[in-house]
């Protein structure tokens, strides 16, 4: 196995048994390109070669012993990993059969010797631009995608707290009640708002109600399960959907939330403080529809806020 890079290069590598055929090929390419070449001498070879330095081409005789050049085709092709490598047969075959074969085993183009130089050059150079446009389009659809998944996530995202959305949440909701409407499940939600938050925009500013937003949205994931999802519903409000969560135990969970605020000691610009909330609890009723269990939700917590606020109320 040899090779003649240099780095960045395009490289081709040339397969054949007969060490005449590789210096032939070599120098007619040394002399009219400035391609990189490797060489190997048998299938064996050429794939260890492919698995660790993937070539740009490959010019692959067909007549080689223990395997084959269709058979190599046929190992390059099946790694998703070299697939996209095109390879030229440049063989002494000159049956119809023989190019059929090599087409159906993965090749790109069957040059039968002798062969014309320029026309071998020509086609080299074809194919060599075709996989460079097929490069650069699947680079372009690979950024395209990574564009269209970080706009996605945007728009799913609140902006400042990095929690679900409304929107976001609704899409989960709307799935989440498919899924109890079909297998007979059940899920529950929280409505919960931080209580004064108006004071402490007041009092402190509106960057330190920024930093409480962000901290409360901190201390409900910290205390949440992996699949229960909290959202931004809106100003200082939040909704939190509970799968497979009966109304007591989601009481249970908006109670350790509560605790687990009311305990955190929050600093921002120097000024030392603490928040409350109150939290709203329903269980999703399937006769009456999502947007009524989130109601409930919300009338529990309106009469949690009437009646004191730092407090968990349950749904009637």
């Amino acid at each position: 196995m040899t090779n003649e890079t240099e780095y960045n290069k395009t490289l081709i590598l040339i397969v054949d048994d007969n060490q005449q055929n590789l210096k032939v090929l070599g120098n007619i390419l040394r002399e009219n390109t400035k391609y990189g070449l490797a060489f190997a001498m048998n299938g064996f070879e050429a794939l260890d070669f492919i698995s660790t330095t993937k070539p740009d081409m490959v010019l692959l005789d067909v007549m080689m012993p223990d395997m084959d050049g269709y058979e190599v085709c046929r190992q390059i092709k099946k790694d998703p990993k070299t697939a996209n490598i095109p390879v030229i047969f440049i063989t002494a075959k000159t049956e119809a059969e023989d190019a059929v074969l090599g087409f159906e085993a993965g090749g790109v183009d069957y040059i039968s010797k002798p062969f014309h130089e320029t026309e071998l050059l020509m086609r080299i150079r074809t194919h060599l631009d075709l996989k460079l446009s097929r490069d650069m389009l699947e680079e372009k659809n690979r950024e395209l995608q990574g564009a269209y998944e970080t706009i996605e996530k945007l728009a799913l995202t609140d902006s400042l707290t990095g929690l679900a959305n409304r929107r976001s949440i609704m899409n989960q909701l709307a799935v989440e009640v498919s899924r109890c409407d079909r297998n007979g499940g059940f899920f529950s939600l929280i409505m919960c708002d931080i209580d004064f938050f108006k004071r402490v925009n007041d009092t402190y500013g509106h960057d330190t109600g920024d930093y409480v937003l962000r901290n409360v949205a901190d201390v409900m994931r910290a205390n949440l399960r992996q699949q229960d999802i909290v959202s931004r519903w809106g100003g200082e409000e939040f909704l939190i959907m509970l799968p497979l969560t009966e109304l007591e135990k989601a009481v249970s969970v908006a109670e350790k939330l509560r605790e687990a605020i009311k305990s955190t000691e929050m600093s921002f610009a120097g000024e030392n403080f603490r928040v409350t909330m109150t939290f709203g609890v329903s269980g999703y009723d399937k006769g009456m529809g999502i947007e009524h269990s989130i109601k409930k939700a919300d009338d529990a917590l309106y009469t949690g806020k009437q009646t004191g606020r730092n407090k968990v109320v349950m749904a009637e």
